[in-house]
């Protein structure tokens, strides 16, 4: 099971009710477009309805490519024309006032920009990261990869650099519900592990890319070794995602500071956090188990409202 495949559009030309919106389609599919063809993206997803307005030799010309570089992304898009875009971007514009992802708007970060325009501009970008991934997020991948968490024997999770991170904190909140679980993010290690697994285990990698190669190479042999596979990556035709048996898309936008397995972070904690809830509800008595075994412990460690300097007792 991979990403979500989108409908066929229909004779009209015109999205089913329940495909992605044309922006969201171009989102997920432009890590995986030429330099070329990535432009032409771009530039609609900063401004859909002035894109509307333009015929395609106009698009071509405004960013510099050629008309049928344009013809090409929409096919891939798996569009039949560039008017079958400006009628999906029209429904777009009509059938919702929700927010899409757009890069308009949202102005780049510089060394003298104050306080309040980085906070604005980054909560927007990060809000708009999360209420991506909602939209974008294959349900039925989704299912089944918290099904097989909650039904593993053992969960290996790989992560290296940003992405260890999220993968140390997708051990803690598994353990909580009483899935063993353990995160390896240094390569040695993440492959000692993944020679170890079997039918029943579940192997997860996380990377914003989809080709850190230290990842890829520990799910590659956690899935010889016949785990099921679970990849958490921003294109979903990436390596580590074309070798996984379930994909999970979470993406981010990079800024200026900020590079895409940074970018991706709010989105990744997103996906990951509703994989942990939903196996969580898979098995509610080992949740609830777990959760109350280990109420006790925050108490122990929390220091008393009283407690006075000077007031301790050396041994």
């Amino acid at each position: 099971m991979t990403a979500r495949s989108h409908s066929e559009p229909s004779r009209s030309g015109l999205l089913a009710p329940d495909q992605p919106a044309v922006t969201d389609q171009i989102r997920l599919a432009l890590p995986g477009l030429s330099p070329s063809m990535a432009r032409v993206a771009k530039r609609v997803l900063d401004d859909p309805e002035g894109v509307a307005s333009l015929s395609a030799a106009q698009l071509a010309a405004e960013v510099g490519v050629s008309q049928p570089t344009v013809t090409r992304f929409c096919q891939a898009l798996g569009l039949t024309s560039y008017q079958a875009l400006l009628l999906h971007i029209a429904q777009e514009a009509g059938r919702s006032r929700e927010p899409r992802w757009s890069s308009a708007g949202y102005e780049e970060i510089g060394p003298d920009d104050d306080l309040e325009h980085v906070i604005q501009v980054m909560t927007s970008v990060d809000v708009d990261a999360m209420q991506f991934a909602s939209r974008s997020l294959d349900r039925e991948a989704l299912e089944a990869a918290a099904t097989a968490v909650a039904e593993a024997r053992t969960v290996d999770v790989y992560g290296a650099g940003a992405s260890a991170v999220v993968a140390n904190e997708l051990e803690l909140r598994l353990l909580g519900i009483g899935v063993q679980i353990r995160a390896w993010t240094a390569l040695h290690s993440a492959l000692s592990s993944a020679s170890v697994r079997r039918p029943g285990d579940v192997a997860l990698a996380i990377s914003a890319s989809g080709r850190t190669r230290e990842v890829h190479d520990a799910l590659a042999e956690a899935k010889s070794r016949g785990a099921l596979t679970i990849a958490v990556t921003g294109d979903a035709n990436s390596p580590i995602a074309r070798i996984a048996d379930i994909h999970l898309t979470a993406i981010g936008r990079e800024m200026p500071y900020r590079t895409a397995s940074f970018a991706a972070r709010h989105a990744q904690l997103l996906v990951l956090d509703i994989l942990y809830t939903r196996a969580a509800q898979r098995n509610p008595q080992r949740s609830a188990e777990t959760l109350a075994a280990r109420q006790h412990i925050p108490a122990w460690h929390a220091l008393r409202s009283n407690h006075r300097p000077g007031s301790e007792t050396h041994v």
